[in-house]
């Protein structure tokens, strides 16, 4: 086979351009705006990514944008982004997904001319040509609105020049996403994942922007570099704006509050120092042992914890808010305490016993006043899972031993 032309593409997908943060309560006003714009943030770094790398075509594996709900405002920003990539001669192959079937798109609004929109159930061949010269072959497929993609029209180009596949997801079996093409550019997934390897890669770009604490970590697309024999590599860019992440840290039965108030400023400063650029939206999860598991609690050490971060919000000209605070270790009392025959001591003592015992049916019905104000009260009252049970059983505990003690401490 003749040396192939190298090749550079960028693949992004899930922009879900329209759809701000969330799961969030509580942010400063300043942040707010941030909040709301980050996925067109993200987006336009994307754009941005395409001319920097100097790439020959970007590749949108759906989700861009939900087309039924979303404001003009998009609409004009992915237009205004696809026409400065036709500026520049770079060309787009967009596959829609669940939010954005080719058939929602607003007629009103034309697409620029760079801008190859795949056909729903249906797999389409596009050249990709350089300077008049066919580099590589894109083929790619929209999903139907009422059934799953069908991969069997993807396949190798019959001249040998690369193949590249565009869909949201693929019909084939895991692991055999990218046996059909040299290079699966999938979307539907939040979280970027190359899932096969050989003879083809297949690779989800994840989405460029973290939308809820459950999408924690740097977020961004992909570049594909292609060489001359046609092997493939693939690099992570971040272009997130704002960033979830999740803060562990641990301390000894010996740690004070005090310590530990500074461990967390220590640590904020060094997140911050080491994610420049990008604002911050972050939980911590507090590990330890000895007297201030008990004194973690939400309306305790743990919310003065809490409040003093959030008074060091704004950092360097980057926004760091911290929006949760947490210990759910057990306590683990002394045995001088579960030895008392007190009534500190039976508490302890009853709560451990409930805890190993899961054949036990928490009813708290009996508790709750009669008639209810509002009937779905009731659901409180309801036998829940060991999970909550346990959590349920160690902050009743914790709530004990603080209440019980507080003249001591």
């Amino acid at each position: 086979m003749a040396p192939r032309q190298p090749l550079r593409l960028v693949h992004a997908s899930d922009l879900r351009i329209d759809r701000p943060l969330y799961g969030l309560a509580g942010a400063p006003d300043a942040m707010r705006t941030r909040l709301r714009d980050a996925p067109l943030e993200a987006a336009d770094r994307v754009f941005d990514c395409v001319l920097t790398e100097n790439a020959d075509a970007l590749l949108l594996s759906g989700d861009v944008i939900d087309l039924r709900a979303c404001a003009p405002r998009e609409l004009v920003f992915l237009v205004e982004r696809f026409k400065r990539l036709e500026n520049h001669g770079v060309p787009v192959f967009w596959a829609g997904g669940r939010l954005d079937p080719p058939s929602a798109w607003p007629r009103s609004t034309p697409l620029p001319e760079n801008v190859t929109v795949f056909p729903a159930g249906r797999v389409d061949t596009h050249p990709l040509v350089r300077n008049g010269q066919t580099i590589a072959v894109v083929q790619g497929v929209s999903r139907p609105e009422d059934a799953e993609i069908d991969a069997s029209g993807f396949h190798r180009d019959a001249h040998g020049n690369f193949t590249v596949g565009v869909a949201y997801g693929t019909s084939d079996a895991a692991g055999k996403e990218g046996d059909r093409v040299d290079y699966m550019a999938l979307g539907g997934r939040v979280r970027r994942a190359t899932v096969d390897h050989e003879p083809g890669v297949a690779h989800f770009a994840g989405s460029p922007q973290g939308r809820n604490p459950r999408e924690a970590g740097p977020s961004g697309c992909t570049v594909v570099q292609v060489d001359e024999e046609g092997k493939t590599k693939t690099r992570f860019v971040a272009t997130d704006s704002i960033r979830w992440a999740e803060e562990s840290l641990e301390f000894t039965a010996g740690t004070t509050a005090d310590q530990l108030k500074s461990r967390l400023r220590e640590r904020l400063d060094k997140l911050v120092a080491k994610t420049k650029g990008v604002d911050l939206l972050v939980t911590w999860r507090l590990h330890g042992a000895g007297p201030l598991v008990v004194e973690l609690r939400e309306e305790g050490l743990a919310g003065e914890l809490l409040a003093d971060l959030q008074g060091r919000t704004n950092l360097n000209s980057q926004y760091c808010w911290s929006y949760a605070l947490a210990c759910h270790d057990p306590y683990e009392p002394p045995l001088e305490l579960l030895d008392q025959e007190t009534i500190l001591g039976d508490l302890l003592r009853q709560t451990g016993v409930l805890r190993r015992n899961e054949a036990f049916v928490l009813d708290l019905g009996d508790m709750l006043p009669k008639p209810l104000p509002d009937p779905s009260l009731a659901d409180f009252a309801k036998d829940r899972d060991h999970e909550e049970r346990d959590d349920l059983y160690n902050r009743a505990a914790k709530l004990g031993v603080a209440l019980m003690t507080e003249g001591e401490r």
